[in-house]
């Protein structure tokens, strides 16, 4: 069974499942991370923005408040530098000379990686940023922009407002004029803003200040992120591959059910309706299944095996055989079958028994047509025979019975002679009629069928007997219970048939006795059952295959041919007839005749 259960994860549905979640996968993690860049460049340019915006407003007090120089300046870069995430701050000349660092020592050198600034020259508002690499290959963020700490108006409204004149700068350590030298000029770069004429102001410098920030943390929360978002990932591709297997099992499972539905449905339908009957035990000797035709057969839903179907199962059990036989099942108290069986133990995956199986077909049916068969065959021979020899037999016979009767009349006068000679008419006359019977019954009989009523036929019969019945007190009950009372069939047949019966129960019937006849539609909508029913010496059981075989009887005074006719004439109404009796308790004729 495991076995089975992972053959239906096979390598091809793993592989479409991976053709499918991965490209899934791939895409929501790399739209994960792009939008952890977007926000974390946002981030760090806002904070970028934010933090040269507040360096020009501090320097723009300074200047015209406290007379800032480029010494106090270069002190407020370096501690604005100091902020967290901020690797340095400069502000530099458009051609890359630092003219202030928040790293004191790098004043006056050329910045070789300054940006293109383009873009700044035309909006002095313009804040850009860029990726770059920084000591030994570590990138930062770098934000940029032209630095204007005040204005051309915003200057000369303030001088006006504050009636100003000329102010001189404060100077650096150490320095005498500020145009000795370029160091010099490095130093008080911030005096191109702010000149000693108050009518008319210079254009304004192009400087730019430049902001790091360290990318430390980004890189820290972005390696988290990929460690979650592979995680994540991961965790969203196995369990996707668990459902996508999950809904191909189900749907495997579905169409199995589906299939085992339809087999199950087609298999019950073949052991419902085949003809012979099936039968199934567990181990406990239960009935666990019995198809239509085993119900037809034993004329009942039965829920305990027979005792005779028990003592297979035991041998069974012992030999773990298949059985091949054939037994004799009571069904009922007066009623038995003999049926054909073939039995087998039902085993399991390890060859252990859990039940057992029984095939049986129902031999009475077939022993009976057997029975036919042969009463047939040798009631035809008997009839070739009767014809060849009754015609040779009556002639002989005719001289005899005139010889007999001439000298019965001779001797006339002597007593004992005439007796003799009595006594050989009457044996001659027994032989012909004999002969008769033989002859009756070995031509050919025609029938002619029209509608009788079969009420009238009984009542008719009855009353052929009714002396022999007074006679011995014999009491007689008829039931007649059927639709079809009007058949089609041969009327003067079917009361001779009925008068065979009848003598025959009256010879087995003490005084006293009874004698019943009922009617009944058989099961068969089509005919209808007629029952004569004596309760006399009956007969036995050895005797009852051959009670429809000419010559056959049991009393000293019969002819044997009674019960022979009888069946012929049943035969050719198109109909059947057999017997049921039990020795000491009664017979029981059944025929059924077609309406």
């Amino acid at each position: 069974m495991k076995k089975k259960r992972l053959q239906l994860v096979s390598p091809i549905l793993l592989a479409g499942v991976l053709v499918i979640l991965l490209p899934i996968f791939t895409l929501m993690t790399l739209d994960r991370l792009e939008r952890q860049k977007e926000f974390f460049t946002q981030r760090l340019f806002e904070k970028g923005v934010s933090l040269i915006r507040t360096f020009e407003a501090g320097t723009r007090t300074g200047m015209f408040t406290m007379r800032w120089g480029a010494k106090r300046i270069q002190t407020m870069l370096s501690e604005t530098a100091l902020q967290p995430e901020v690797v340095y701050m400069m502000i530099a000349s458009k051609e890359g000379r630092i003219l202030a660092h928040s790293d004191a020592s790098l004043v006056g050198q050329m910045y070789n990686s300054m940006p293109d600034i383009i873009k700044t020259k035309k909006d002095s508002n313009l804040v850009e940023y860029r990726i770059q690499k920084y000591n030994e290959g570590v990138e930062i963020f770098e934000i940029y922009k032209r630095f204007i700490p005040a204005r051309a108006k915003f200057m000369r409204r303030h001088m006006r407002r504050h009636q100003m004149g000329p102010y001189p700068l404060e100077s650096a350590p150490g320095q005498k004029n500020v145009q000795q030298n370029s160091q010099q000029k490095t130093k008080d770069w911030i005096s191109l803003y702010i000149q000693n004429q108050t009518d008319k102001l210079p254009e304004m410098a192009e400087h730019y200040i430049l902001a790091g920030l360290s990318m430390e943390k980004v890189r820290h929360a972005r390696k988290r992120l990929v460690k979650e978002t592979i995680w994540r990932g991961v965790s969203f591709f196995i369990l996707g591959c668990i459902g996508m297997v999950a809904l191909f099992m189900f749907q495997a499972y579905r169409s199995a059910r589906a299939s085992l539905t339809s087999v199950k449905a087609f298999s019950d339908t073949i052991i419902e309706n085949m003809p012979s009957g099936l039968l199934t035990i567990d181990t406990q000797y239960r009935v666990t299944s019995l198809n239509q035709a085993a119900k037809e057969m034993f004329h009942k839903d039965i829920s305990t095996p027979f005792p005779e179907i028990i003592e297979l199962i035991k041998q069974m059990e012992t030999s773990l055989d298949v059985l091949n036989t054939e037994i004799s099942v009571t069904v009922a108290p007066e009623h038995n079958i003999r049926i054909y069986i073939t039995a087998s133990p039902i085993k399991d995956n390890e060859n252990k028994v859990i039940g057992f199986l029984f095939l049986f077909r129902d031999l009475t049916q077939i022993r009976e047509l057997k029975k036919q068969v042969e009463t047939n065959k040798r009631l035809a021979a008997i009839g070739k025979l009767a014809a060849g020899v009754a015609h040779e037999i009556r002639n002989p016979l005719s001289s005899i019975k005139g010889f007999a009767t001439y000298f019965g009349k001779r001797y006339e006068d002597n007593e004992a002679d005439k007796e003799t000679a009595q006594i050989m008419v009457k044996e001659v006359e027994r032989i012909n009629r004999s002969i008769t019977a033989l002859l009756e019954f070995a031509k050919p009989m025609t029938v002619e069928k029209k509608q009788v009523d079969i009420e009238d036929i009984i009542t008719h019969s009855l009353k052929l007997v009714h002396q022999d019945l007074n006679k011995k007190k014999i009491r007689v009950m008829v039931d007649i219970d059927t639709t079809n009372k009007l058949i089609s069939s041969d009327g003067d047949r079917i009361n001779q048939v009925l008068l065979n019966l009848y003598i025959n129960a009256i010879e087995a019937l003490e005084n006293e006795g009874t004698l019943q006849i009922n009617v009944r539609d058989s099961e068969n909508s089509e005919q209808i059952e007629i029952r004569v029913k004596d309760n006399g010496i009956g007969i036995d059981q050895d005797m009852l295959d051959q009670i429809f075989d000419p010559y056959f009887t049991t009393r000293s005074t019969g002819t044997g041919l009674g019960l022979s006719i009888v069946h012929r004439i049943i035969e050719n109404l198109e109909g059947h007839i057999h017997v049921e009796s039990t020795k000491g308790e009664g017979t029981c004729f059944i025929i059924s005749l077609p309406v």
